[in-house]
Parts: structure tokens; sequence; C-alpha cells
């Protein structure tokens, strides 16, 4: 595996598809939206729902055999990628853009449709017969009610936080609230809280 990362950049040299191992994956998820998202002018719960994934590697990544799809939709594809995503690049896919692909398909026209009571959002990779699971994510409720969002912090390689910055959350299931506000098509842009202390109470926390 050490030189995975090392063949990854001399492929850079001769190509601007190179897909290595797991370097596209999920990086934010807004199921309820409850502001005009995707900037047309009207707030809709389905058009302005959205799904965000990130390119981590050195690489930029063909994304024609990438599929979204969800738990509550089954095997059913939401969306289909085309081109490419540039190393560190994020890709945000609003749900008035999956509409439009689904009825240029002819499929039902359900938009994204992550369930708001909760679900999970899988990230596939088709590579001639073989379809596999690249990334997926499993939310509850609290995490995506109006105008909140789960996502990668930092992007595309921590864990899974709640950007609740719109819609504070006060309650007690994990995750937390950070105050974050969500970001699609953009690196999440949020300072850590910062906690003061005595110098008692740090002492304290090393001599009790």
């Amino acid at each position: 595996m050490k030189f995975v990362a090392p063949f990854c950049l001399f492929l850079i040299a001769i190509t601007w598809a190179v897909d290595c191992p797991a370097q596209v994956r999920l990086n934010e998820i807004l199921a309820d939206p409850a502001t005009d998202w995707n900037g047309d002018g009207e707030v809709d719960s389905k058009t302005d729902e959205w799904i965000e994934i990130i390119n981590t590697g050195p690489a930029a990544v063909d994304l024609s055999g990438y599929r979204i799809g969800d738990l509550s939709g089954g095997t059913a594809w939401r969306f289909a990628f085309e081109t490419s995503l540039g190393a560190g690049h994020i890709r945000v896919v609003y749900g008035s853009e999956v509409v439009q692909w689904q009825s240029d398909h002819g499929v039902s026209t359900n938009g994204l449709s992550p369930n708001n009571s909760g679900d999970t959002v899988f990230l596939y990779r088709i590579t001639g017969s073989d379809t596999a699971v690249v990334d997926d994510h499993a939310y509850g409720a609290h995490e995506v009610l109006d105008d909140r969002a789960i996502g990668r912090r930092p992007d595309g390689i921590g864990p899974w936080m709640l950007f609740d910055g719109l819609n504070p959350y006060t309650g007690s299931l994990p995750p937390e609230g950070t105050g974050c506000t969500p970001s699609p098509g953009v690196p999440t842009a949020c300072t850590t809280p910062v906690h003061e202390f005595t110098w008692g109470a740090v002492k304290n926390l090393y001599l009790n």
C-alpha cells in the first residue's frame, strides 16, 4: 500500500482521469431543505435538497461510473455522474439537477429523495458488470431537520458532524451540534469553538 500514492502521482503526468482507491467520497448531505439552496427563487423539498461528494486524492477521477442511491430507494439509482472531478475538488448535486436527469432518462422524478426520518446514502461505482459501494453514510432524523446538514470535517477525511448553524440542535442524541453552516460546493469554513478554563481548572484535570 505504501506504493499507491507515489504510483498515483506518477500517473498524473500521463492522464487527468486516474482513479486511485477510495479517493471519491460522500462529503455532505442536506435532506430537508428550508432554504432556496439551488437559487431558482423557490424553496422546494425536492429540488433544494443536495448531496456533495469530494475527490480526496492527488489525481482527477472519471465519474462516469459513479452513481448515487439510498436505502429507501432500494436498487434504483437516483443520479449518475458524468465528466471528471479534479484532485481536491467538490461536486454538489442539487435535487433540481437530479429531477432533470431522471426526466431525461425516463425514470420516476423522485429527486434525490433522502428520507427525512432517517436513511442511508450510498455512492456506488460501476465497473463492467460489477457494482461496488464506494462510500455510504446513515443518518437519523434530527441530523437533517430543516436545513441541518451532516458532513465530514475536515472535508473528505474527517468524522461526520452535524452542521446546525441555520437550525441549532439542543437535544442529546449524537452527533452534537457544531454551529457550522451547511456549505454546498465549497469547503467547510467553520472554526472549532474555544473553551476558556481557569488555571485551577486546568490543574484539577491532572491532579484529580
